[in-house]
């Protein structure tokens, strides 16, 4: 791991010279941290997101006015259509003492006209506090959740940036192998040209020459074109001017989660969203299930009514009263205790399902971890094995300009060089894959 990390130190310190110097030219250097920035700052989906949380905390500010006075206004008037006739027969209500009520056939009718009343009332509920209490509770829950998901989204968002940047600097890393596959080349070619013109190689084998460098040099051509589109996909993603150029700069070279297993699981544990989702889904069942239990509390409450009719004669102008009002639903054939047995068993599927969340993440966490350091082991044999190729190679074209090696024996190790470039290209690629996997794996914001 020594190795591989100064391997590594060398890698990225080599890409920050270039940074550096490409940035003396004018060009932007532009950091993982700022691109994510921006990123987050421009996405839509992000602020869709975070309209969720706003309307959760609309919801609870409404549930909050729940504890608070009610007050209700009811007014209602008419007038009849027809006349209403009654008939009262002498002595139907009885008699006081020997006198008959009424004491004769009495006929009584209304006139249409218009009558009405109005009601008011002032409820202060008591009971039902708890009850609001631990509906606030379970908003608060609803809340955190749609505040976890538009931070999932947030997460999305980087990994989306990290996966371009990081492929930038695999495209890089590949163009600086690529360009100093060309350099060696040209200096064959140099070389090779002064001997053609001494008639000691052959015209096919300048040629030859001339043909690995023309390859080369596309080769140089598709990476640097590769890269461009790249960086229009970055700025793109970014929501910037896509001609903008900049340069990425180097990484850390190690992650600090990178030394220690265990740590790094916990940290996934605490830190992935569906994790922190699935724990919230558990709050939300259990608040479910005591929101179904506090069905069992009779409604009390203070009440103030007042009641006055208009436009009616023989009634009182107004009644007030003040008092207690109770209501409870003294049987319910055991809805209710079958619907709390209901949420008890959703609290039961929420555990399960955190449980193996957990499980998942730790497993998953471990597949990246160990790829990770599969893959950085892979960069330092790569990195050995081109730096070998390419002293090997220097030491060849040394002997080729003092005629002590043969032009097919040069060429032949030149190929090598070559091959290792190609390895060495697929090591990185592979190595910042495994990065990325691994800080996804880990959660960070």
């Amino acid at each position: 791991m020594k190795i591989s990390s100064l391997v590594l130190v060398f890698m990225l310190g080599a890409m920050g010279v270039r940074a550096q110097a490409q940035d003396a030219m004018g060009e932007e250097v532009l950091t993982l941290a700022q691109a994510v920035s921006l990123a987050q700052e421009n996405n839509r989906q992000i602020k869709i997101y975070k309209q969720g949380e706003l309307s959760a905390n609309d919801a609870i500010r409404a549930a909050r006015t729940q504890r608070y006075p009610h007050f209700d206004v009811q007014l209602q008037g008419g007038s009849l259509l027809s006349p209403v006739s009654l008939e009262f027969n002498e002595g139907v209500f009885g008699k006081v003492g020997n006198t008959p009520i009424p004491p004769e056939n009495a006929y009584v009718t209304t006139s249409p006209r218009f009558a009405g009343f109005a009601v008011s009332q002032v409820y202060q509920p008591l009971s039902q506090l708890y009850n609001i209490h631990l509906n606030i509770a379970a908003l608060e829950v609803g809340k955190k959740l749609a505040a976890e998901q538009t931070r999932q989204q947030r997460q999305q968002v980087t990994n989306t940036v990290k996966d371009v940047y990081y492929s930038l600097l695999q495209t890089q890393s590949a163009l600086d192998a690529a360009e100093e596959n060309v350099k060696s080349l040209r200096e064959i070619d140099r070389t090779t040209e002064e001997y053609l013109k001494q008639k000691t190689v052959l015209a096919y084998q300048s040629s030859g020459v001339k043909t690995q460098l023309a390859q080369a040099e596309l080769q140089v051509m598709t990476l640097q074109d590769t890269l461009d589109s790249q960086k229009e996909n970055l700025n793109v993603l970014l929501g910037r001017d896509i001609r903008i150029k900049f340069r990425v700069s180097a990484v850390p070279e190690e992650l600090p989660e990178e030394q220690n297993l265990e740590a790094a699981r916990q940290r996934a544990i605490d830190n992935r969203t569906e994790v922190r989702q699935a724990k919230l889904k558990l709050d939300q069942a259990m608040y479910s299930r005591r929101l179904e239990k506090a069905q069992y509390i009779p409604e009390v409450g203070v009440q103030y009514l007042f009641f006055s009719p208009f436009g009616v004669q023989g009634l009182p102008e107004y009644v007030n009263t003040i008092g207690i009002n109770l209501k409870w639903d003294l049987w319910d054939w055991g809805y209710k205790r079958h619907l709390m047995d209901e949420k008890q068993r959703t609290i039961e599927q929420s555990s399960l399902n955190l449980t193996e969340t957990q499980s998942q993440v730790a497993v998953d966490l471990g597949n990246r971890f160990r790829k990770l350091r599969e893959a950085r082991a892979n960069v330092a044999v790569a990195q050995l094995a081109q730096q070998t190729e390419k002293e090997k190679l220097q030491v060849m074209l040394e002997q080729y300009k003092q005629k002590a090696a043969l032009l097919d024996n040069l060429l032949t190790e030149q190929s090598n060089m070559a091959q290792a470039n190609a390895q060495y290209s697929q090591a990185v690629a592979a190595f910042w894959t495994a990065r990325s996997d691994f800080e996804k794996a880990l959660g960070e914001d």
